[in-house]
């Protein structure tokens, strides 16, 4: 029998990748109740992060109001819908900010962020390493971009990473099933939020 999976909290720490109000408490009460079981893994996962003593850092995409920081590449994508690559929260708001179940204590961290990767132009990096910490557990939205570009960046800076299943999302059912289930399995280990419990023995 193979031998259980551990989790070393002392070694690892949660990113709470975009686990902001605009996403997860959005206005529109058919994807609020969608989002509800995101939310409800989140909580638990928070409470399991907390209860193993691991740091907790948290990330909010923003960009200005006046836009001067907004990316306007030119992408298929952008080509396709006419919006922006990239469209983030405005820095500051309401949506910004994060729901009231898992609102960041007062010994957690929070990063502003104005690219898809939690690394990029963050510091979150340099706290891993200030932390001691070579082990990320993540989950967020949208799986496909923000977070799968999180894992392979944290990969190329020697970081192991988890990603907890049900703390993932995406408005494309398609390209969230192929990244969980395909494209991210090159880099770190996909688990459900129960397997990553138990591997921190909570």
């Amino acid at each position: 029998m193979a031998e259980a999976e551990r989790l070393d909290p002392r070694r690892a720490a949660l990113i709470a990748y975009d686990v902001c109000r605009r996403a997860l408490t959005p206005a529109d009460p058919a994807r609020r109740a969608a989002m509800r079981p995101v939310l409800d893994s989140w909580v638990r996962m928070i409470a399991a992060a907390r209860t193993a003593g691991m740091p907790i850092i948290y990330t909010t995409p923003v960009s200005r109001a006046d836009g001067a920081d907004v990316v306007l590449l030119p992408t298929d994508l952008s080509a396709e819908t006419g919006v922006p690559p990239l469209t983030n929260g405005i820095e500051g708001s309401e949506g910004a900010g994060f729901p009231d179940e898992i609102a960041p204590g007062p010994a957690d961290y929070v990063f502003l962020k104005r690219r898809p990767s939690a690394f990029y132009g963050t510091g979150v990096a340099e706290l891993l390493h200030m932390l001691r910490r070579d082990t990320i557990v993540i989950g967020g939205g949208a799986t496909n971009r923000g977070v799968e570009t999180s894992v392979r960046e944290a990969f190329n800076l020697d970081l192991a990473a988890i990603v907890v299943r049900e703390c993932c999302w995406g408005s494309d059912a398609a390209a969230h099933a192929y990244s969980l289930d395909k494209a991210m399995k090159m880099y770190a280990r996909i688990r459900t939020l129960d397997q990553v419990t138990a591997m921190l023995g909570v």
